[in-house]
């Protein structure tokens, strides 16, 4: 994966920052058209960069901003021909950088119908995989977490901490809260409609694998949870988010607060208090190990740049 970058740089910047593009040894390809840019006015620069090299070219970039406002997009490359540097483009990094998982979290992780209407349905399915028998259950429970987006608001959180923006952290509380919020209240009404039906006899909640995993987990059960949330946010800034659902599914996070949702249903508040613990508990192992991802990588492969905005 390598990137395409287009900026609107103010035009009395243009000069210098074309010229230490040029010189860079990452950039392969820079194109520049003079004042094509009616707003914000200005020269573009199409930037054809090795992924590994986006940094350093993001912070010239992030020069220009002393000269006026600039306009800045990233594309994912799948496939770049250099003619004397195919060897520099084979052995690329795989390394996001910060404003792309960044807008990543944001997007999928951000408060919007879609957001809410699959965490309501992600609770649903995990309260009938939790009353239904062993096989059938372990589909339900990852599809659940397949479904839901529960994992992304609590990262967004965790990188919110680390960027130190108090408007980012309300923004990701509010997520979280209402995200989950509603994620239990599906579990809830799923677990009425199942009473109803004759299916949410307390027994089967007693004798469920799931319930037992969630509310009573094993040193076992904890480092698969660990992992997934390592693992996550490894993902997320790495270029991998078609497989984040393994992250989620090693992650009690679903199940646990569809629990909430069927101990205050049922005025089990022993079970809804379990269900709020485990549902804490997984969110503290992504923000605090999940966290820990993001600091070494922006140590490592960043160079400590903070993202632009």
């Amino acid at each position: 994966m390598h990137h395409q970058i287009d900026v609107t740089v103010p035009s009395s910047a243009a000069d210098d920052v074309s010229a230490e593009l040029a010189r860079h040894g990452g950039v392969l390809a820079l194109t520049r058209q003079q004042d094509g840019s009616v707003k914000p006015p200005g020269d573009v620069l199409s930037v054809h960069v090795l992924n590994r090299s986006i940094d350093d070219v993001l912070a010239i970039i992030e020069r220009a901003q002393e000269h006026g406002p600039i306009t800045m997009a990233t594309v994912r490359t799948e496939s770049v021909v250099a003619t004397g540097a195919q060897e520099a483009v084979e052995d690329d990094a795989d390394e996001s950088p910060w404003e792309e998982f960044e807008r990543t979290l944001r997007h999928h992780g951000r408060i919007s119908t879609n957001y809410l209407a699959l965490m309501a349905l992600g609770g649903a399915i995990a309260v009938a995989g939790l009353l239904s028998p062993p096989v059938p259950q372990a589909l339900a429970l990852a599809a659940s977490a397949i479904i839901a987006p529960a994992f992304e608001p609590v990262a967004k959180l965790a990188v919110a901490a680390l960027r130190g923006s108090l408007y980012r952290i309300r923004r990701s509380l509010v997520s979280v809260v209402v995200g989950y919020l509603v994620l239990a209240a599906g579990g809830g009404v799923t677990f009425l409609v199942m009473r109803a039906l004759g299916m949410g006899a307390p027994e089967m909640l007693a004798t469920s694998e799931g319930v037992h995993m969630v509310v009573d987990p094993t040193v076992a059960d904890w480092l698969v949870g660990a992992g997934g949330a390592i693992a996550g946010l490894v993902i997320i800034t790495s270029f991998r988010e078609a497989v984040l659902a393994g992250a989620l599914i090693a992650l009690a996070l679903v199940p646990a607060a569809a629990l909430v949702g069927i101990g205050v249903v049922s005025g089990d508040w022993t079970l809804a208090l379990e269900g709020l613990q485990r549902t804490g508990a997984d969110m503290g192992l992504v923000v605090v190990l999940g966290g820990a991802v993001v600091l070494v990588k922006d140590r490592l492969h960043h160079g400590g740049r903070r993202p632009l905005a």
